[in-house]
């Protein structure tokens, strides 16, 4: 999947990328900002401090 996101805390495009199969069956896919370090959902907007789907754990 390509993507033209940019991350929704501080604009940049140096995200990293996590596909995987929603619950609906459906491809989906959650980012990681690079430079401020948020993980956000691609389509709904919604960010996550901790993501069990993607296992994404802060550092």
């Amino acid at each position: 999947m390509i993507c033209s996101c940019r991350c929704m805390n501080c604009k940049s495009s140096n995200l990293e990328y996590k596909e995987f199969l929603a619950e609906d069956g459906f491809q989906d896919i959650h980012h990681t900002c690079k430079n401020c370090g948020i993980h956000f959902n691609h389509l709904d907007g919604e960010q996550f401090g901790i993501c069990k789907i993607c296992n994404f754990y802060p550092k």
